[in-house]
């Protein structure tokens, strides 16, 4: 809208544009909720993640240099766990867990 029609509004007008513009906006838009959940992620998610390569990740399993768990001989990472990792400059958190 330019601004010569918007110096020719009212205050009225100009309060109801405003208005269903916000409603618009905030309507179109999922309120962007604080992802507190946790999930498992495979190795090539892991590595999506991290922006690292798959073998990366393995190379970093086997120094322990990343939050894994391995159950029935797959490695699985804790999304949270590693966004942790990463907020914390890439160190090591938690022990490593096998089962």
């Amino acid at each position: 809208m330019s601004t010569t029609v918007l110096v020719s509004m009212n205050d009225q007008q100009l309060s109801e544009l405003i208005e269903s513009s916000l409603r618009r906006v905030l309507e179109s838009k999922p309120e962007a909720a604080a992802d507190t959940s946790d999930t498992l992620l495979d190795t090539k998610e892991a590595a999506r993640l991290t922006k690292y390569k798959e073998t990366s990740i393995y190379g970093l399993v086997k120094r322990k240099k990343i939050p894994f768990c391995k159950m029935e001989g797959k490695l699985l990472f804790s999304r949270k766990e590693l966004l942790e990792w990463i907020a914390n400059g890439q160190q090591k958190i938690a022990g490593s867990h096998e089962r």
